[in-house]
């Protein structure tokens, strides 16, 4: 009997506990949760410091990773730049600027698919490792895979800077060029950021490797504004996805200083031609029109014939880009550092989210 009726009180006692836990389940969650940094021997700054240290060092000791980033951007910079090598100040080379503009942004694919592979296999080994046994946190391996980072992209876009700027032949006053060379370097930090977030949540480097495209070249580069004009894009599209684009404020910051002031000398294939109806001259006779739209007369004295260059300044032929105005370079360069904070963060949350899937399927 003493011994039924201990196990009488003992049922009674588990069955209080399991009532208690079902009745506060998101307390004990939360209380979990919000504590999870407690199991830590360090506070999480010096997690970071530490595995940032490490990761730097891991890098040194990876030179192929390094130098074939760093190969990659003086390769892009130099066939960019000897490609439009000293452009000119005719109509097609404002489109020449604009596509040398344009080339840059092709280094992004390579870089990415050389670091995910490098990310995800770190991730991997902090799951299997340093996560199990409580080494570091996650938020302090996601800090040191992008601080690292840091000083072999300002080397990098610095050499593809170099390599690139001064070939094509763009302005070297400082107010120009460094703002071309500041928006370059943020460039780097939003591929890398856009890059890293694909490969935080992906299971393997394959399937990063598979959204790349999608993600980057059918959806970010296709609705910039270049490869399809504001004007021409579908309206659907034209109204939110191209504002919302970050490498629509890219190619502001970068386009705009390089060809808004340049002052427009049609050569001589590139005026059109237009015959005088009656006794006036060429001034005379496009005075109305040459008030309301952008261009020029190359003879306004000519009462035969007028030769007529649609751009007068480099500011024309930004409108057709809805570059609108002079202002539109330095704010593509905040709005594309702030895309670089959002892009940082969202590692974070790729990163979280798939440390809570890893928890939940464990």
């Amino acid at each position: 009997m003493p011994r039924q009726a201990a196990i009488t009180e003992l049922d009674a006692l588990n069955f209080n506990v399991e009532e208690k836990k079902d009745s506060e389940p998101s307390t004990t969650a939360e209380a979990v949760d919000e504590d999870q940094l407690a199991g830590f021997a360090t506070p999480i700054a010096y997690q970071v410091y530490l595995v940032t240290s490490r990761q730097l060092i891991a890098l040194w000791r990876n030179p192929d990773y390094v130098w074939n980033k760093i190969g990659l951007h003086i390769t892009n910079g130099l066939f960019g730049g000897f490609t439009y090598w000293m452009l000119g100040d005719g109509t097609f080379d404002l489109q020449l600027r604009l596509m040398a503009v344009f080339n840059f942004v092709f280094v992004a694919p390579g870089c990415i698919n050389q670091l995910q592979p490098l990310f995800i296999r770190n991730r991997d080994v902090f799951e299997t490792r340093e996560k199990k046994s409580k080494t570091y946190h996650w938020f302090a391996f996601v800090a040191a895979q992008l601080l690292s980072e840091t000083p072999v992209l300002i080397v990098c876009g610095t050499l593809a800077f170099v390599t690139w700027y001064f070939t094509v032949g763009f302005p070297t006053e400082a107010r120009i060029s460094g703002q071309v060379y500041l928006q370059m370097i943020l460039y780097e930090f939003l591929y890398t950021s856009l890059g890293q977030a694909i490969a935080a949540y992906s299971p393997n480097a394959y399937f990063a490797a598979l959204a790349n495209p999608i993600i980057i070249g059918a959806g970010l580069i296709n609705f910039c504004g270049v490869v399809v004009p504001y004007s021409q894009i579908t309206a659907f599209w034209r109204y939110w996805l191209y504002w919302l684009d970050p490498f629509t404020y890219l190619i502001q910051g970068m386009l705009e200083p390089v060809v808004w002031d340049v002052k427009v000398h049609c050569k001589p294939n590139e005026l059109t031609h237009i015959p005088l109806p009656g006794n006036s001259t060429c001034g005379e006779y496009l005075a109305d029109f040459l008030s309301s739209e952008p261009g020029y007369v190359a003879d306004p004295g000519n009462s035969t014939m007028c030769a007529y260059c649609p751009y007068s300044t480099g500011a024309d032929y930004m409108r057709t880009m809805n570059i609108n105005d002079s202002s539109y370079g330095w704010r593509g360069v905040g709005i594309t550092a702030l895309f670089c904070v959002s892009s940082y963060a969202l590692v974070f949350l790729m990163m979280k989210l798939r440390t809570k899937t890893t928890k939940t399927a464990s």
